[in-house]
């Protein structure tokens, strides 16, 4: 027996960037990390069996890696930038990076030792774990890394590779890129070969080709990258090669090739090698390429930014991309597009498809025959907002397509997912707890004597609280908008709580009520309906709060002072 669920995109509502998943079998679910910049606990990790209800297993990052890790003290937007997670050895497996480190707090941390490991990894790291929920060990830094976005593949002759981006040398125009790959040895999780050059975009000024991921498909190795950056221009592209008896042989093989026919392709940098010439390379592209943008759609489009992709095979429902996304609110005056939530988890179904000699196109084949490329949402080509799934008796996913405009669904379909309690902190803001706000029109609220945050970064924050004054309770508002704080005040009646509101491109302040709150006891941020019981006590225009004008790759967050 089935059932019909619906999934809503994006899956994870919030600042949930950079997603990496894998089908995990000792599990029987799908399990998905995200990036998490400065936020500690960091690197949230998520399962489903559905894809419509994801829960919260852990945080593979605790306090004490989280310090191990510098995050106290790093910059706005550094931290942890775009975990790779998959299944090596029978162990779980996340590759990351760690940035823009406080070096001289770190020092007087007494950390200089894992400073000086930090270093000569780049960044780069590895942790561990027996089971998703952990305890998670590490970190391991990866010596001989270079760059950012690490991938490991583990490939069917047992060679595991690390492969990441890096400024190329010798660039042909501003922001290009390349990736590189190299073994990596599962005991040390040190470079353990040759680093080699396998990418450095897909055309001409192909700027930040990055966040790469290898996958082996029957014969082949994918390679699919992200291009443009991460802003507008963001897409997917896709190559491959043809690795039958494993990648390290295919290399070898196009080197033999080469040097047969007096070809040379050198490489950039001393002690390493290259199979991207001007005429010959091991990865061939896609025709169709970018597979997966949202650059063609123009400012109107509400979901930008599409990218930075990884895909699963699920073993009942398919091929599937999960990537991150940006919901934005379009000025109608202005034409300005501005974010506030950061970048979310999207997800799609995906099919292969390879062209005959006649040039038709066919669904995969089968087994010892070419998988040719992978389309995202056939029939779309496109992020959509709803996705239609079939479960079987157990709740287990058994096929996802998009879903049909026309079919109408059941309310409780819709899943939410977050805590009640806000349980992250930020170290510049170390007296708060946080959480993402999740929501176009979000508002959320505090009684007396608790301070509310709504924070961008430590330079674009705006608070409230209620206090006492000759002439009755009063809301005090602090804006802080880069060099240019501001205080505003006003009046309350008895008995009311305050709150803010983040609609459009307006951020409203809020009295409602103290009965519309629950009294919970402690600090609490709680979600409000603006309506009747509350009423706006000035609305500011919310753009100093969006991510185009602070800069930055983060989203808001909305937290509590702790007591």
């Amino acid at each position: 027996m089935t059932d019909i669920r619906f999934i809503h995109n994006p899956i994870l509502r919030g600042m949930h960037p950079d997603p990496s998943w894998i089908w995990d079998e000792t599990r029987g679910e799908v399990a998905l990390v995200n990036s998490s910049f400065e936020l500690i606990p960091g690197l949230p990790v998520h399962t489903t069996r559905d894809f419509v209800t994801w829960t919260h297993v852990a945080d593979a990052v605790d306090e004490d890696m989280a310090r191990r890790l510098f995050l106290d003290g790093v910059a706005d937007s550094g931290g942890l930038y775009a975990p790779t997670l998959r299944r090596i050895r029978g162990q779980y497996v996340i590759a990351c990076t760690t940035t823009r480190i406080d070096r001289d707090r770190a020092i007087a941390a007494g950390l200089g030792d894992e400073l000086s490991r930090c270093d000569a990894a780049g960044g780069n790291f590895i942790i561990t774990a027996d089971t998703l929920e952990g305890p998670w060990r590490g970190p391991f830094w990866v010596t001989g890394a270079q760059g950012i976005d690490p991938d490991i593949f583990e490939d069917k002759d047992g060679t595991i590779w690390w492969t990441q981006t890096r400024p190329a040398v010798d660039s042909h125009w501003d922001g290009q890129t390349e990736v590189w790959t190299a073994p990596l040895d599962p005991d040390t999780w040190d470079i353990a070969g040759e680093r080699t050059v396998i990418w450095r975009g897909y055309g001409l000024d192909a700027v930040w080709a990055e966040g790469p991921h290898l996958y082996r498909v029957g014969d082949w190795v994918y390679l699919m990258t992200a291009e443009g950056g991460t802003s507008f221009d963001h897409s997917e592209m896709m190559m491959r090669a043809f690795a039958s008896d494993g990648l390290a042989a295919a290399l070898a093989g196009f080197e033999r090739d080469c040097t047969a026919r007096g070809v040379v392709i050198r490489p950039a940098r001393e002690g390493e090698r290259s199979v991207l010439g001007e005429y010959d390379r091991l990865f061939r592209a896609c025709k169709r390429n970018p597979v997966l943008t949202h650059r063609h759609l123009g400012s109107a489009e509400p979901v930008q930014c599409i990218g930075h992709a990884d895909l699963l095979h699920h073993p009942d429902a398919g091929w599937m991309l999960t990537c991150l996304g940006v919901r934005q609110t379009l000025d109608g005056e202005t034409g300005d597009r501005r974010s506030y939530l950061g970048r979310e988890t999207f997800i799609a179904p995906v099919r292969w498809d390879y062209e005959d000699v006649s040039g038709s196109s066919h669904a995969l084949p089968g087994e010892g025959t070419d998988p040719g490329w992978p389309t995202v949402a056939p029939g779309c080509g496109r992020m959509v907002d709803r996705l239609r799934v079939t479960v079987d008796e157990t709740g287990r996913a058994m096929a996802v397509a998009v879903a049909d405009a026309t079919v109408e669904e059941a309310a409780d379909d819709v899943v939410t997912i977050g805590d009640d309690v806000p349980s992250i902190r930020v170290q510049a803001a170390g007296g708060y707890r946080f959480r993402p706000v999740d929501d176009m029109d979000w508002s959320g609220a505090i009684m007396p004597g608790d301070v509310l945050m709504l924070r961008q970064d430590t330079r674009h924050y705006i608070t409230v609280e209620v206090k006492t004054s000759q002439n009755g309770p009063i809301a005090v508002v602090h804006r802080v908008d880069g060099d240019e704080p501001a205080w505003d005040q006003f009046a309350l009646r008895a008995g009311e709580a305050v709150g803010l509101r983040l609609h459009g491109n307006r951020l409203d302040v809020l009295a409602l009520p103290l009965e519309a709150l629950p009294d919970e006891g402690g600090a609490f941020l709680h979600d409000v309906v603006p309506g009747a019981r509350s009423r706006t006590l000035h609305s500011y225009d919310a753009r100093f709060l969006s991510t185009e004008h602070a800069g930055g790759f983060v989203g808001c967050l909305a937290g509590v002072r702790v007591h």
